[in-house]
This record gives structure tokens, C-alpha cells and sequence, in this order.
């Protein structure tokens, strides 16, 4: 980070650059209000096609939108489109002019007829900007200025701009499902790019249009252009066996060298990434980058084509270009259902970048770099408390430590608690990614709908997890005492773990901890879950331990201290713990042995795999010791409980265990 923000120092990048963010996300000016992405509107945006006629010689242009779209009512005929700093022309539907009035940023359109509901139309809006705008979401820089070398004119929209170039519903959640057409014309001795394919240029009285088409699915924040005096090269990528695709860079001529060195990894990015045991294969048609100065983020994810700022061309950026392309998938194919969602589309690509520095760069790497991102949100947390869910709108809903750093921690996080710990063999999370994917390819999801995809795949109940670190705030704040005592057995190590967490967070986070226990010529790590604060464990240990570690292996956002400090607890001489005692998958009754470490209520609860509580086998208190139980398998009425996969869980005091079952017929 500290790197990317010299790098925008040097290069004189505008005063309102202020923080070194990952994307250097912000707002500079106030946005409308956030509209939640579960509200209606009355029409449904299939396509766009955009024809632009830039001068280049200042921030004025004349266009063309027209807009396909199919009413989601009956006597439709008027509807609002999103519009700023823009002069409506005229409107026009099948050669009849429409009537339209314009104001506070919006465009009234009263169409010449009324439609029924699922009847498509299209609607021709010319309309013009005039030199001297500011620059918002539409961006125009002569040559020269702060020492570009070239005019550049280009859009930048996230969250709320695209009203700010073309007149549209500028909301993520309707996407239009044809894609887009943009048709960017200037003068002969420039180009111009977008999203999708190139699919021709044509040149004419001194001017050249570059004819671009994208038949995706598409958020009107993620439709881009940009016209300047672009060199260009091409990247292949194979994209399934025999199939291959290519990545398309737009860079001023004499930055072809160092961008040549900066996009060098994406190949690789995109194989990582694109590996049928994590992401899958890759959504579009086609990946690049466009080059940007002065521009006031770091870098954004268009579809397809990723707009990034010079300083990563000419200093690097392997993290912010691995970040941008996670983004095809997370945030571009899957893309949030509105701006409370934020963290899926952030949290997904902060992880992705940490990922790809494993990658390369091995443990050490990755764990620096996570590291320093929980200190950004410890310091980010202390000043402004809050969740990562519904960031206050819209001046922090790209802070950094919540939106970017929490939010991939969360990620990490939720791998560690569904059990996909193995660095060269990525499991359940990433299925549960890929089905998050499938589920939702070219739409958009919220928390919810994650949350559930992940449940179903896992077969684990997630309500607790989301609350205490998606739609709650703050961080565990652990002390670990902690001493070893000798039993008739050998020995034993006594936990005694304490939460002292901010006002506010929760009292008891219920994330399972590890703890790592070494003795001379040996160790363990005991992992367990988290029920109470303060919490007491005792665990058998092969000698007289030496030292502990908590969280060993980097696996939770939080602080904490450990220290021989823990009042002794007399020993029972057992451990409590819940197994099998019978075949697995088992196809009769089921029998269960578990162990008591002291006297405690007990319960025995049975759930399906929707989290279901399918049966109680026990209930009340027992001493220390060791039992047994059997499952019948009959439910109410004396049926038998279906084939399938189960969970038992024993929940004893402030202690549980958990195991699965798999009943056969």
C-alpha cells in the first residue's frame, strides 16, 4: 500500500487522492440516496447501446442512447432514468418523438403510447455534455495537464456515476441481461476502447469510431470507455482445452515497456484463479486493462475491462492487478444486489489478491500481508465501529479496514470454520464459492443468499457466524491462561480462555480456536469450540507442557495474550468427547459413545443437513465419565429418518462436540 501511494505522489495524482487504499476508493462529492436492491421499479433494462462523438479537445460530447426494455406493470407509459450534469436533446420511440422533462437528476420520459406489462420497446435518447463539466464519472484531461502525455477522455462510475455520462438506471441490481453495444468516435488519430470485443473500426472525414460489443449481462457501473492515443497488446489465456481467449492492454506508447513487466503475471493470475478446484473457468469473452491518469482510484474492475491507474503500470502492482481480475467473478459475473452488500464484491477480491501473494510468494508472504491488513482494520475499527454490512452511504462504503481488509478476513475466516485448511487442496469453501457462482452466474446476490449457498454445501448452521462478523461489529479480544498438571495418566494441559471484547461487539465470538501446545520432544494443537467466557478446557498432552500458542496458524481477526495463569481445576481423569461406536455409514441403529470431563448438564441433539433438530436423545445432568447412546432412527409415528447425512452433536456445560453421521438404506 505504502508503495502504491508513493507511486501516486510521484506522479503529481490529484490532491484528492487521500488515503493509500488497495483501489483508492472514494467519494468526492455526495452520491443519491442508497436504494435497496429489493425495491421494484417498473421496467426491466435489456440493453444499451451507446454512440459517443468525443472532440478531445475538452470535456464536451454529443450521444446517442438506446435503451431496450420491457415493463414490469401494465399501462406503462412513462417511466424515470437516472441523469446528471447531461442536456436531453430529444427522445424518440420508433420515430416518434416523446415528450421529457429534466431536473434534479432525473428524466422523465412520457412515452407516445402506453405498453403492457412484458412488452419490449426501445427508446432513442440524444442528448449532449457541454465543456466545462466537472469531472464526475465522466473524465476529460488535456495533454499536458499535470503532465500526461496524451488527451485522454474516459468514464469511472462505481458506485452512482453512470448518470453522469448516459442517461440510464443506474442502480446494480438491473442489469441489462443483452449487455451493451459502445461506439466511441474521435478523431482519426486516436481510439478508443470498452467493454467486450472490438468488433470493427471505421475512419471517415478525418474521425475513426471503434465499434465495441458486450453480450453479457452488465451493471451500468461496470460499462466503461476510454479515448486516447492508445498502444495495444495482446495476452492468450487458454480457457478449457483447445479453447483459449486473450487479454487486451490499452497503454500510452511510451508506457508499453513497463506495462509489458506489469501485466506480466495476469496469465498466471488468471490460471490460479480460473482452476476448476477454485473459481472455475473464466465468465467472459475476453479480460484487459486500460491505462488512466490522472484517475482517482487505483484501479476498477470494469467487465472486462479493468481501468488502472499509470502508477501501477509504471511501478507495479501484482496485488491491485490480481485484485481487479478477482473481480470478473466477484462483483462482475456475481455482482452485489445493492451498496449494503459491499464486502461481497471487496471481501471476495482482498482475499483473492492474498490468495495469489501465497502463490507466489509463499506463507511468509501471505501471512505479512494479512497481518498488516488486520492492523489497518484494528486502527480503522477504534475510531468508527461499525459492521461491514450496510457501510454508511456513501461516504464509507469503500473505507479500507471494513470494506476491504475485515471483509477478506471474513473470507479467511469462514474457510478456517467449514474445515479447508490444506493450502495445496482446496475443499469445501471453494465448492461452496463455485456454487455460489452457478447459483447466481451473470445476476446478483446478497449476504443471505451467500450464507445459504455456503450452509448447503457445508452442511453447517452459519446464522451465528454472519451475525458476530458480517452484520455485527468489533473483534475477540482473547486471554489464554494456562498451566499443565499431571493425572493418574500423565499429563494434561488446563485452557482457560476469556473474552474482554469492546462495548458494543459481541460479548462471546463462538469462533473454535486452535491452540498449539509444545513439550521437550513434542507437540499438538487442539482445536475446540468457543460456547462462554470465561471458558475451561483440559486436554491430554504428551509431557510436561512447555509453552502454548494461540491461533498458531493465523486463522482469526483478533488480539490476544496468553500466560501461565489459571486457577487449578481438579482432575477428573476424563475428557469430554463425543464418537462413533458403531460402522459409519451405518444402516441399523446408531451408536454413540462420549465422555464427560466433569459433571455437567448434558443434551444429545441430532440435526439433518439443513440444520434441522431432528432428535433429542439425552437430556440432564450426568457426572464424569464415560457412556454410551443409541439412535433408533425412528421419528414421529414410528417412521424411519431418511438416508442421508446427519449431525450429532453433545452439548455438556460450556462445552460442545460436534461429529457427522451418514445413514445408509
Amino acid at each position: 500500500m505504502k508503495n502504491m501511494f508513493l507511486a501516486l505522489i510521484l506522479l503529481s495524482a490529484p490532491a484528492t487522492i487521500a488515503q493509500p487504499f488497495h483501489e483508492g476508493k472514494y467519494v468526492t462529492a455526495p452520491c443519491p440516496p442508497l436504494v435497496p436492491g429489493d425495491s421494484t421499479h417498473e421496467f426491466d433494462v435489456r440493453f444499451y447501446r451507446v454512440d459517443l462523438d468525443l472532440p478531445m479537445t475538452s470535456g464536451a460530447m454529443t450521444a446517442r442512447v438506446s435503451i431496450d426494455l420491457i415493463p414490469a406493470v401494465d399501462n406503462f407509459d412513462t417511466f424515470s432514468l437516472h441523469m446528471v450534469n447531461l442536456v436531453c436533446d430529444s427522445i424518440r420511440r420508433a420515430d416518434t418523438a416523446c415528450t421529457f422533462t429534466a431536473g434534479s437528476g432525473q428524466l422523465l420520459v412520457d412515452l407516445d403510447r402506453a405498453f403492457a406489462r412484458g412488452e419490449s420497446l426501445r427508446v432513442d435518447i440524444y442528448y449532449h455534455r457541454n465543456a466545462g463539466v466537472e469531472n464526475r464519472g465522466f473524465y476529460y484531461h488535456a495533454r499536458g495537464t499535470q503532465g500526461i502525455p496524451h488527451a485522454i477522455c474516459y468514464t469511472t462510475t462505481e458506485p452512482a456515476d453512470a448518470r453522469y455520462w448516459l442517461p440510464c438506471f443506474d442502480e446494480p441490481w438491473d442489469k441489462a441481461e443483452r449487455g451493451c453495444a459502445i461506439n466511441v468516435t474521435t478523431p482519426d488519430s486516436m481510439n478508443a476502447c470498452s467493454n467486450g470485443l472490438l468488433d470493427s473500426t471505421t475512419t471517415s472525414g478525418g474521425k475513426k469510431t471503434c465499434w465495441w460489443s458486450h453480450n453479457y449481462p452488465i451493471s451500468t457501473y461496470l460499462m466503461v470507455f476510454s479515448a486516447s492515443r492508445w498502444a495495444s497488446f495482446k495476452q492468450w489465456f487458454e480457457t478449457s482445452p483447445g479453447e483459449s481467449a486473450y487479454v487486451q492492454n490499452f497503454i500510452w506508447p511510451e508506457d508499453s515497456a513497463d506495462a509489458v513487466a506489469a501485466f506480466a503475471n495476469v496469465v498466471d493470475m488468471i490460471d490460479y484463479f480460473s482452476d476448476s478446484a477454485r473459481y472455475g473457468r473464466y465468465p467472459f469473452e475476453k479480460y484487459g486493462h486500460v491505462e488512466a491518469y490522472p484517475f482517482p482510484w487505483g484501479g476498477m474492475e470494469n467487465q472486462t475491462m479493468t481501468m488502472v491507474h499509470r502508477a501501477w503500470i509504471i511501478y507495479g502492482s501484482d496485488n491491485g492487478i490480481a485484485h481487479e481480475l478477482a473481480h470478473q467473478w466477484w462483483g462482475d459475473m456475481v455482482t452485489c444486489q445493492d451498496w449494503r452488500e459491499i464486502w461481497l464484491n471487496e471481501g471476495f477480491a482482498v482475499y483473492s489478491d492474498e490468495l495469489y501473494e501465497y502463490h507466489r510468494r509463499g506463507r511468509s508472504a501471505f501471512l505479512s500481508m494479512i497481518g498488516s491488513r488486520a492492523q489497518d482494520y484494528f486502527d480503522e475499527e477504534a475510531t468508527d465501529p461499525r459492521p461491514i454490512y450496510a457501510p454508511p452511504y456513501p461516504d464509507h462504503l469503500f473505507d479500507w479496514g471494513h470494506t476491504y481488509c475485515k471483509a477478506g478476513w471474513v473470507q479467511h475466516m469462514l474457510r478456517y470454520v467449514e474445515g479447508d485448511t490444506v493450502w495445496s487442496e482446496p475443499g469445501v469453501f471453494f465448492r461452496a464459492m463455485r456454487a455460489y457462482g452457478d447459483s447466481f452466474k451473470y445476476g446478483n446476490a446478497n449476504t443471505e443468499d451467500y450464507k445459504r449457498i455456503h450452509e448447503q454445501i457445508t452442511g453447517l448452521e452459519l446464522d451465528w457466524f454472519f451475525d458476530e462478523w458480517v452484520y455485527n461489529y468489533g473483534y475477540p479480544i482473547y486471554t489464554l491462561g494456562w498451566h499443565g498438571r499431571q493425572n493418574g495418566r500423565g499429563w494434561e494441559v488446563v485452557f482457560e480462555l476469556t473474552q474482554n471484547n469492546s462495548s458494543g461487539a459481541p460479548p462471546v465470538f463462538h469462533m473454535p480456536v486452535e491452540v498449539r501446545v509444545s513439550w521437550s520432544g513434542g507437540s499438538a494443537t487442539f482445536w475446540y469450540d468457543v460456547t462462554t467466557s470465561p471458558q475451561v478446557n483440559v486436554f491430554p498432552v504428551g509431557a510436561q507442557p512447555t509453552s502454548v500458542s494461540f491461533d498458531p496458524n493465523d486463522w482469526i481477526l483478533d488480539q490476544h495474550n496468553t500466560q501461565v495463569a489459571v486457577a487449578d481445576v481438579p482432575s477428573s481423569g476424563y475428557r469430554t468427547g463425543l464418537r462413533l461406536a458403531g460402522p459409519d455409514p451405518s444402516t441399523g441403529p446408531v451408536r454413540l459413545a462420549y465422555e464427560l470431563g466433569s459433571a455437567a448438564p448434558a443434551r444429545i441433539d441430532i440435526y439433518d443437513g439443513a440444520g434441522r433438530l431432528t432428535r433429542t436423545l439425552l437430556e440432564g445432568q450426568r457426572p464424569a465419565g464415560r457412556y454410551t447412546a443409541t439412535w433408533d432412527r425412528k421419528g414421529s409415528g414410528g417412521r424411519s429418518v431418511s438416508a442421508g447425512t446427519y449431525f450429532c452433536r453433545l452439548s455438556a456445560g460450556s462445552e460442545s462436540r460436534t461429529i457427522r453421521l451418514v445413514l445408509a438404506d
